[in-house]
């Protein structure tokens, strides 16, 4: 999982009109030039001193929104989610710590951001389930934490690591990205290489076996930008459209079926895609006319319906082809996290979908189904990451 690249114009984003969005809300957060974050923190993935949740916006101990250029947030679950920050071409990870993923040699969990070992000139980050990524600015991959799928890509499966590695047998690298318990990268020339666990046919490669070193993916060409799910995948194309593969039990391939695939298929009627965002088990995608659409897992009203409580039904049905989100058209940036979205309007951040330990921020663990505003900042926030797996939120 990345945060999303792309920021629409300010013609897109200048004088928003919110009337779409609930009007439910907390308090606006004062000025604040840290980086903030909100939900589940048991593990310290908050990143502000403490090993508690929180339903409201705290600042990360130490790490400001000026110097951090991108946060990959992962883990499995609330229970190992940790987190990462590319501040100053440098590595800083926090929270959950039991396989070695903050990568600074030991095991412990930290619940302020500390240095990640021996990188330097980093370009990207991807934080996985247990495992984390690196790319430094000679698109060389560095890999660490758990390897019991052979993620890490060294040739080996069943150990951790705690300390960054390179991962050999790849060309030029420019993107990273990590699911639950696999990895990816998209080489210079449009590649896209995988490694590690293949049951759910994550790494597209026509089988279910695992593998512990890199294998391009074949079928995939001229690709412009990749983002994994927990157990599935996305990719741009240069003609901007979507391939996906992977697991597809709630839909998440967006290809109208319930079938997982061990080979990259097409996301039905997308065109125009200017970025992409997958969640353990939904996504969204930006198109260039300021449009986002969703789908995979709705249990929770991840994709943003309207609200079923006028059709006397509180259920929501998964979705397995993307619909329209018209209440987040404009967005400059949205997060997709284990069953909740985060969207950045101008100074304002909203969320919705799964609350149980307080991810949407705004002073309640109760779960909406509809946009709810967590956050006003200036200077505006300008990204919002969710973790992989879990139930945390960022902002910077």
């Amino acid at each position: 999982m990345r945060r999303s690249r792309a920021l629409l114009t300010a013609a897109l984003t200048a004088g928003l009109a919110l009337a779409p969005l609930a009007t439910v809300s907390a308090a606006p957060a004062k000025d604040n030039p840290s980086v903030l974050s909100w939900g589940a923190g048991s593990t310290g993935q908050l990143g502000n001193g403490a090993a508690k949740d929180s339903s409201t916006p705290v600042p990360v101990s130490s790490l400001f929104r000026g110097d951090v250029d991108r946060i990959s947030a992962g883990g499995t679950s609330s229970a190992d989610s940790f987190a990462l920050a590319l501040s100053n071409e440098t590595v800083k990870a926090w929270g959950h710590n039991a396989s070695g993923q903050l990568g600074n040699g030991g095991r412990t969990n930290r619940n302020v951001p500390t240095a990640v070992a021996r990188l330097v000139d980093i370009t990207d980050v991807a934080a996985g389930g247990e495992h984390a990524l690196a790319l430094d600015g000679n698109g060389q991959v560095f890999s660490w934490g758990d390897n019991n799928y052979g993620q890490l890509g060294n040739n080996r499966t069943g150990d951790t690591r705690a300390i960054p590695n390179a991962v050999q047998g790849l060309p030029k690298v420019k993107q990273v990205s990590a699911g639950c318990d696999f990895s990816l990268a998209l080489t210079e020339t449009g590649k896209v290489y995988a490694w590690g666990r293949g049951v759910y046919g994550q790494l597209a490669s026509g089988t279910r076996a695992t593998s512990s070193v890199p294998r391009e993916i074949q079928g995939l060409s001229n690709i412009t930008d990749i983002d994994a799910g927990c157990h599935h995948a996305l990719a741009v194309t240069a003609d901007k459209t979507v391939k996906s593969w992977g697991h597809n039990a709630s839909g998440q391939l967006g290809d109208s079926s319930t079938k997982s695939s061990v080979t990259p298929v097409d996301v039905d009627w997308l065109k125009d895609v200017s970025d992409i965002e997958a969640g353990a088990n939904h996504n969204y995608a930006m198109t260039g006319d300021g449009r986002v659409w969703g789908w995979g897992n709705n249990q929770n009203n991840q994709l943003l319906e309207a609200d079923p409580a006028a059709k006397g039904t509180k259920s929501f049905t998964n979705r397995t082809a993307p619909i329209d989100i018209p209440r987040l058209e404009g967005a400059q940036q949205v997060a997709a996290g284990a069953q909740h979205g985060i969207a950045v309007f101008g100074e304002d951040v909203f969320a919705w979908g799964h609350n149980t330990e307080g991810q949407l921020g705004n002073s309640s663990t109760t779960s909406s189904i509809q946009s709810v505003h967590t956050l006003n900042t200036n200077p505006a926030i300008q990204h919002v990451a969710a973790s992989l797996g879990g139930n945390t939120s960022y902002a910077y």
